[in-house]
């Protein structure tokens, strides 16, 4: 595989440091996945040479341009709205969603550019960290979190236990996208027993921390690298399909089932049923404003009922309606499309990202973004072209 070159040691150097931060940041402060990826694009910058934006990139700047005409009547937005202190553009969607788009962008194109021999070098790396970050999250796990305890007491930020235990779970949302791409790299070198450790912990943690998105990322994502790997080229065309499908058909599944969640609300403990609750609420409202929606970040205004569905595709049908449904889903079906050149673990992983966004997180929380382009990176360097005695499951 020929891959142009784009300021190979400077950018390699850089994305070295990412991908040593990237796990500490995941065990020790997962929102600062909102800060390492922007601050390694715009260190990226000055060797960034863009192309004409490809159709996964046309797409995303036609939803966040769409995004962006919805502020004239988000409710959020308007004088007097439910957001008093709205006034600060940093803190406004419409302003975040534009900057991420534009250095993930360098970053993730930058990353396309890098010699194989880099990438060769880095994916290794990304293999060991993931494991040693899945060790260190089954050891809290099983113990109650003392490493976690002592850092944070040490640090002059104690906490709660059932904090502590909350933050060191969201490092389990970082494993399960790590996990098909560093499993598939360590299997290719024969690390079957890091590859044994990191299975176990993938699994085992989020099941003791509570977790359960990650572990549903984990069960979709075998469903579908099985389905791959069976029927190929097949089986991934249909799981892209079914992706941008269930973005299209989300708020009518919700709306079709709303006696089986109101069954299942009384027996799955308060938390998710009060999450049953926010995407019942959330699929009545988008019948009121179903084509263009009730314009950008638009959730908000529901506040304290809600602050976000906990669903991308609840979401953007609430917010941007059917047009802003239908540019996600042609992200997603051309998302997919790309994941599947690399291999099974590449659509695995990226349907990984898709369920836990289904489940959990507002869609434009910086930290959840972040993870996204991570998670492009980590299949990249999955990618069976770089290594010169492995094929591709799929070919482009």
């Amino acid at each position: 595989m020929s891959r142009p070159e784009t300021g190979a040691p400077y950018a390699g150097a850089i994305f070295l440091g990412l991908m040593t931060l990237t796990p500490l940041a995941a065990y020790l402060w997962p929102f600062g996945l909102a800060a390492f990826p922007p601050i390694a694009a715009i260190l990226l910058i000055p060797v960034f040479r863009p192309d004409r934006p490809d159709l996964v990139w046309a797409a995303l700047l036609a939803l966040v341009a769409y995004g962006l005409i919805t502020v004239m009547w988000s409710p959020v937005f308007s004088a007097g709205g439910a957001m008093a202190d709205y006034a600060d553009a940093e803190r406004q969607t419409w302003g975040k969603v534009v900057m991420n788009l534009g250095l993930y962008a360098v970053l993730i194109i930058t990353a396309t550019r890098l010699p194989v021999v880099t990438m060769r070098r880095l994916a290794p790396l990304f293999a060991v960290t993931t494991v040693a970050l899945a060790g260190v999250l089954l050891l809290e796990a099983a113990s109650g979190t003392p490493i976690y305890h002592q850092l944070t007491t040490l640090s002059g930020d104690a906490m709660s236990p059932d904090q502590e235990r909350r933050n060191v779970a969201l490092g389990t949302y970082s494993l399960a996208l790590m996990y098909w791409p560093a499993l598939t790299i360590l299997m290719r070198r024969g690390w079957r027993r890091a590859a044994v450790l990191l299975t176990v912990s993938a699994w085992i943690a989020p099941l003791l921390l509570s977790a359960w998105a990650p572990v549903a990322a984990l069960i979709g994502g075998g469903l579908v690298y099985g389905a791959v790997r069976r029927w190929r080229l097949g089986g991934a065309r249909i799981v892209v399909g079914t992706l941008a499908g269930a973005v299209v058909l989300a708020p009518w599944v919700v709306l079709a089932c709303a006696g089986l969640m109101d069954w299942a609300g009384d027996r799955l403990g308060a938390s998710w049923a009060a999450r049953l609750d926010i995407w019942s609420f959330t699929a009545e409202q988008i019948l009121k404003h179903p084509l263009f929606g009730w314009g950008l970040d638009a959730s908000r205004a529901y506040q304290p009922f809600m602050l976000h569905p906990h669903s991308a595709p609840l979401q953007v049908w609430l917010e941007l309606g059917l047009v802003g449904a239908l540019l996600l889903a042609g992200v997603w079906w051309l998302i997919g499309r790309r994941a599947m050149k690399v291999g099974p673990q590449g659509l695995a992983a990226a349907v990984g990202y898709f369920i836990i966004g289904g489940l959990s997180f507002g869609m434009w929380q910086e930290w959840w973004l972040g993870l996204g382009a991570m998670t492009a990176i980590w299949i990249m360097l999955s990618d069976a072209r770089l290594e010169p005695n492995f094929d591709p499951m799929i070919e482009a």
